[in-house]
């Protein structure tokens, strides 16, 4: 298996299903960390294939696009949460798109008309396509605003958070691109006086890390099928070792499931821009 750590590490819950199902099927699961990078890439699978292995998988810790090398014509491999331009390999990957429409209409359904999008940059192709979903699923009478965060980390969800909840038309609602970022938008909420859902209604499009799940209410979240994703793509694999005449490369996408929280009402439009509580007269 070749993989790297992404802006939250390994894919943790993606790489412990492929080595259960792997050792259940009778299978030994070769971890290799190419660190993202080319050369390292080409050394681990010089690696592998002395140790001659019967497959290869390929899981990337963020849908990107993934352009596969010359060797895996060779050899039986899977592509896991990364996607080739060519379609010459097999892909599992989770439907980004339709998790941004689902945390959008999670929220439109709710009542709400007025949205913030706390994101991380678009050049990404999963926050492209999480950004995408979510237009798609909003319109002109229900605005959404974005608000980009540099870095995935708790601090850069509070300043995005508090830069949208301070400005004029005050969303009634947030969206969060990343578990970390919802939970900085939590905080941001609480020091401006922000009840949650009772004033702000907050949506999180993950929960890998298990952050938005343990908050106190616990956040409405969009889950990706990591697991499942990993277990298809061993099963689809065997399959393949088992019956070695080539044909097609077919491309399995998994939807994204909402899993309810408490942090979703309807919304209660505020008089004017939220104060600190100390700033209350």
């Amino acid at each position: 298996m070749l993989t790297w750590p992404g802006a939250s590490g390994f894919a943790e819950r993606m790489l412990h299903a492929a080595l259960q199902a792997a050792t259940k099927a009778g299978y030994l699961l070769i971890f290799m960390d190419t660190a993202n990078d080319r050369d390292h890439q080409g050394q681990a699978l010089a690696t592998l294939h002395d140790h001659q292995v019967d497959g290869l998988l390929v899981i990337a810790p963020d849908l990107i696009e993934y352009r596969p090398v010359e060797v895996m014509s060779s050899i039986q491999t899977i592509l896991v949460n990364c996607l080739d331009p060519s379609a010459s390999l097999t892909t599992v990957a989770p439907d980004e798109y339709g998790a941004g429409s689902a945390a959008a209409r999670a929220l439109i359904e709710a009542g709400h008309t007025s949205i913030g999008v706390v994101a991380e940059p678009s050049d990404k192709m999963q926050n492209r396509l999480r950004l995408a979903g979510i237009q798609a699923a909003t319109t002109e009478q229900t605005p959404f605003s974005v608000q980009t965060v540099p870095d995935r980390d708790m601090g850069s969800g509070f300043d995005a958070a508090r830069t949208l909840l301070s400005a004029p038309g005050t969303p009634t609602a947030l969206i969060c691109t990343h578990e970390r970022l919802a939970v900085g938008a939590r905080l941001a909420a609480s020091d401006l006086g922000l009840a949650t859902p009772t004033d702000l209604s907050i949506v999180s499009l993950d929960d890998g890390e298990l952050l938005a799940s343990r908050l106190v209410p616990p956040l409405t979240r969009i889950e990706r099928p990591d697991r499942a994703m990993a277990e298809q793509a061993v099963t689809v694999l065997l399959e393949r070792l088992d019956d070695d005449s080539g044909g097609s490369n077919p491309q399995f996408w998994f939807s994204c499931q909402a899993a309810s929280g408490d942090s979703v009402a309807h919304p209660r439009r505020l008089q004017g821009r939220p104060c600190r509580p100390a700033d209350k007269r």
